[in-house]
């Protein structure tokens, strides 16, 4: 059942936004705005705080005021840097992949529901203003890493609200996407990672336009075939590259190339199996990695993309795809552990609101201080699971506790043992 405080509690959110989106100098109030767990469930926490995370992203780039809001110089990698705005722009790319899956739900008569309209039409403005020549925000960057990394993310969003967000953009914002995506394949990217940005730009240009360079997609096929050939972290006796790129691009990429391959009639069922099956076993052991305290193993440089890298541990929960041995309330409780440990830390948000973890160094004991103000925005993307109505079964399950063990093997580990510890003085 619903708890009663829900709609109440979200009644208050709504107004207090609604002033917001009419003033976008003003910022969300954690006092004012905290729904506890405690009080309410866990869901009602989880849209608080996403909505705390892509709100100024999102009012800033809607009322065409990003480029003047957005912090910039807290990283060493972009200070001083003329084309600072234009990495800053990959943050519009990554909050949208993370927020959009509770935009599908769409506008309804409950204040939840009138919140998602809110944020329906200004992610819709924002995407806009990015394309649009005629404002001060306008991304008019093409055939560079920063276009094509936040292309990527929002096509990813965008194939999770192709009714809300690409069925509310208008037709002259779709044609200056395309445009934009397609700019990128003069690029000669990398290898891994790289190849599936890429991968994930046709299939958004196959999606949306009908077309696609299937080369292209299928470069980024045989290459994960040679990248996923990890180390056997937890001696399971499968291979598995566990890191950050894995976890939050690779392995969640690949499943929605797969899908659009399948879709259009190209796609390899005996290599789809097979990494349907690699998906699951990587929620399994994400599930496994997260300590009662909400701490969590270093897969990654930074606190920013390991939150983040749990993005197919919350995709397998948001798409009713968990494998057996893991409970929806198992693993909503973890992810809420996580997260609380990420974002009830002190400087988590700065004074005006902005998401600054691992970027201002004021959690020594939580990431690294270097990272750009875009990667930040990957957090977003292990609240995939707000796409389930809040009477889905994911939400209304009992909590259930969870272990510090090996996904297979059931026994125990050090999980403390691979966190970073502070410097001594």
């Amino acid at each position: 059942m619903r708890s009663p405080k829900l709609p109440i509690l979200l009644t208050a959110l709504l107004l207090t936004l609604g002033t917001l989106t009419a003033n976008a100098s003003q910022t969300i109030s954690t006092d004012t705005q905290k729904l506890t767990t405690q009080e309410q469930g866990d869901r009602a926490y989880w849209l608080e705080t996403i909505l705390k995370v892509a709100h100024p992203v999102l009012d800033n780039l809607a009322n065409d005021n990003l480029r003047a809001s957005i912090p910039i110089g807290r990283s060493a990698s972009a200070k001083a840097s003329s084309r600072e705005f234009i990495t800053h722009m990959e943050s519009v790319g990554r909050t949208i992949a993370g927020i959009a899956p509770w935009l599908e739900l769409g506008p309804d008569d409950t204040p939840e529901g009138e919140l998602r309209a809110k944020y329906i039409d200004m992610t819709c403005r924002a995407i806009a203003n990015s394309v649009d020549p005629n404002a001060k925000d306008y991304f008019n960057s093409t055939a560079t890493r920063q276009i094509l990394v936040n292309s990527a993310f929002l096509i990813q969003g965008l194939l999770r609200a192709p009714t809300q967000l690409w069925g509310n953009l208008d037709q002259i914002t779709k044609e200056r996407l395309f445009e934009q995506w397609k700019s990128t394949r003069t690029m000669v990217p990398g290898k891994n990672n790289w190849y599936f940005f890429c991968a994930m730009v046709e299939c958004g240009l196959k999606e949306f336009a009908g077309e696609w360079d299937l080369p292209i997609v299928q470069r980024a096929i045989t290459s994960h075939q040679e990248w996923y050939v990890g180390d056997g972290i937890y001696g399971d006796g499968e291979e598995f590259h566990l890191d950050y790129y894995n976890s939050y691009v690779i392995q969640p990429m690949m499943m929605q190339v797969l899908r659009t391959m399948d879709k259009f009639g190209v796609g390899d069922a005996e290599f789809h199996a097979e990494q349907v099956r690699r998906f699951g076993r990587f929620a399994t052991i994400q599930e496994r990695m997260i300590a009662p305290d909400g701490s969590y193993p270093l897969i990654g440089r930074s606190i920013t993309y390991r939150l983040g890298a749990f993005q197919v541990l919350a995709q397998c929960a948001q798409e009713k795809t968990l494998p057996e041995g893991l409970s929806e309330g198992q693993v909503r409780g973890a992810l809420t552990a996580a997260i609380r440990r990420v974002f009830e830390q002190p400087g988590t948000f700065d004074e005006q609101g902005w998401l600054t973890i691992g970027v201002c160094g004021a959690q020594p004991e939580l990431g690294d201080t270097y990272l750009s103000t875009p990667c930040v925005y990957l957090t977003s993307l292990v609240f995939l699971p707000l796409g389930l109505p809040a009477d889905d079964s994911f939400w209304t399950a009992e909590p259930e506790m969870w272990t510090s063990q090996k996904a297979w093997s059931g026994e125990e580990f050090p999980i403390d043992s691979f966190l970073k510890k502070p410097k001594k003085q």
